[in-house]
């Protein structure tokens, strides 16, 4: 009985790091082929997938059926359709000088993990629920028209968004990007914002610390943390990008600046876990949201 308690605690574990790393290392991007166009051109914009940011913005393939929405405010505030050419590439028509703000979002989804595995459906959908997610995974981009930035500011309403407070055509390498985080429409406060360029290669992790004799406090980490100073969790999930090359963290307004020491396509990652209104269908609420954007 004791070693069933005892695998029962390790299984719970383990549970947990694999749904707080795996999920988190998915995101969703918009790829525009060119985000500077003029009035008259057409612009294919490709959505992005997967846990890594590389040089041709390309990681996994995204399911068409998966996709729930891709749409487009002009600068006039007013929806603009896209017309879509396969399951993962789109046409915006550019009839207007100013910001066209184009946003995404996969289908919301919901998970359970549990001794057998995990199941797509709320704790109270299955036998021994450990742990439940529900999450939502959106992206957002801007295509500034004509070199104007009417409309840059304008809010999308997505449940969590950043807004650009400079016109991203005028940043050049070195230039510090200021943005604003919002969280159901509302500025988010110390909240972390990181970012990435296309074809960035993260370090290989420290070598492991070897075991110091009890008594011994150097070399030890923080609680959850292994003795390389990471937390575990971060780590557990193949493929999932851990250190950014730009990691800052919102003020009281929500604003945080990023120093981009590069010319090229970056992406801003964000996510937000917040606890699920009703505890007994689900435990936590994850929002995953980017925003693309190109230094010349």
């Amino acid at each position: 009985m004791k070693d069933k308690k005892i695998f029962g605690l390790v299984f719970c574990s383990l549970a947990l790091v694999l749904i707080a790393s795996g999920v988190h290392a998915h995101n969703l991007w918009l790829n525009p082929g060119n985000h500077y166009p003029q009035v008259g051109e057409t612009v294919d914009i490709e959505i992005g997938w997967g846990h890594k940011y590389p040089k041709n913005r390309t990681d996994q393939e995204v399911k068409e059926d998966r996709v729930e929405e891709i749409t487009a405010l002009d600068p006039d505030g007013k929806t603009t359709a896209l017309d879509r050419v396969s399951g993962s590439l789109f046409k915006l028509r550019i009839e207007k000088e100013g910001v066209y703000l184009v946003t995404a979002r996969i289908k919301p989804g919901v998970f359970t993990t549990t001794p057998e595995g995990r199941k797509w459906a709320t704790k109270k959908e299955v036998e021994n629920p450990v742990k439940c997610m529900a999450f939502h995974i959106c992206a957002k981009t801007v295509i500034v028209a004509g070199g104007k930035d009417r409309n840059l500011t304008g809010v999308t309403n997505q449940p969590l968004e950043l807004i650009p407070l400079e016109n991203p055509g005028k940043l050049k390498k070195g230039s510090s990007f200021p943005v604003k985080v919002l969280y159901e429409g509302k500025p988010l406060a110390n909240f972390p914002v990181k970012a990435v360029y296309a074809g960035y290669e993260e370090p290989a992790p420290a070598a492991p610390v070897e075991a110091k004799p009890a008594g011994n406090s150097e070399g030890e980490g923080k609680e959850g943390e292994s003795a390389g100073g990471k937390r575990s969790g971060e780590t557990a999930h193949k493929g999932a990008m851990v250190r950014f090359p730009v990691e800052t963290t919102t003020d009281e307004k929500g604003q945080a600046s990023l120093k981009l020491d590069r010319e090229g396509f970056w992406m801003v990652t964000l996510s937000q876990r917040v606890p699920y209104p009703d505890p007994e269908t689900c435990d936590e609420s994850m929002t995953n949201a980017t925003f693309t954007f190109q230094v010349k």
